[in-house]
């Protein structure tokens, strides 16, 4: 029996991505993907130090070129921080993984307060569209440019244990 490698044919050379909420989880196996691939990855994730940490070890696994970088995705600062890091150092940006995101138990649902709700779904989906906004006019000067928004099943299919708060720390 033959097996088959889905990703034998996976190559990324020459493209620049910038995976939010890279530093840990599924964003920095993103970003581990995407530099075994022979991307440049820039990792933007609340937590700096972090996201510099798990750089280094992501370039010295995959010998791709790597950055951490703290940003705020819901700070307009902070995403054009980033979006000139990664054009000053790797040239520009051909992909954009929205990766960010945040939820917390909560044991009453019907006690979320409206700034909650409100300040999760601006780290939630609105910084989707001002981190891809900030990158756009570096996207549509890449060949085969790509954006892709992660998300969670409790989007659509909510759960009483999971509800937006506003809290927010680096872990």
């Amino acid at each position: 029996m033959s097996t088959y490698d889905a990703f034998a044919d996976f190559r990324m050379a020459d493209h620049v991505a910038i995976v939010t909420g890279g530093a840990q989880n599924i964003g920095a196996g993103i970003a581990t993907a995407l530099a075994g691939a022979g991307a440049r990855v820039v990792i933007a994730d609340l937590n700096g130090e972090k996201a510099k940490a798990t750089a280094e070890v992501i370039e010295q696994r995959t010998g791709s070129p790597a950055i951490g970088i703290g940003c705020d995705v819901t700070s307009d600062a902070d995403i054009q921080a980033c979006i000139d890091a990664t054009v000053g150092t790797f040239g520009g940006i051909s992909t954009l993984v929205n990766n960010v995101g945040w939820g917390e138990a909560n044991a009453d649902p019907f006690a979320v307060t409206e700034e909650q709700m409100v300040a999760s779904y601006r780290l939630n989906t609105v910084s989707a569209l001002r981190m891809t906004s900030a990158a756009v006019p570096y996207l549509r000067q890449a060949e085969n440019a790509s954006v892709t928004n992660s998300g969670s099943m409790v989007s659509f299919l909510p759960r009483s244990t999971s509800s937006p708060t506003a809290r927010r720390r680096p872990p």
